[in-house]
């Protein structure tokens, strides 16, 4: 990983353990953006299960809408926002599997 991608992980890590320490309401949640195979976007919220260097790991049923977007064009976007600490931190990259 390079300078700036650690960076910018050690800046989610200190909002995301802020809001946690805040006892803010799912903390965890997150914005999922996707798109069909005909570009068509989506967003839905889901639940950030754990996060590292690797990237950010969140489930969903493979047979779903999003697991079909996903398989369709891999590309995703997440959004967090945590309105009392007033941040938003966006996330953008490509979203592969991860075992059961």
């Amino acid at each position: 990983m390079d300078a700036l991608y650690d960076e910018a992980l050690a800046r989610f890590s200190d909002v995301f353990t802020e809001a946690q320490r805040q006892n803010l309401n799912e903390p965890a949640a997150m914005t999922l953006a996707t798109v069909d195979a005909h570009g068509q976007p989506a967003a839905r919220t889901v639940l950030l299960k754990h996060f590292d260097a690797r990237g950010f790991v969140f489930y969903t049923n493979t047979h779903s809408r999003k697991g079909q977007h996903l398989d369709a064009h891999p590309k995703a976007a997440l959004c967090f926002f945590w309105q009392p600490l007033m941040q938003q931190i966006l996330v953008e990259g490509i979203a592969a599997r991860v075992t059961d």
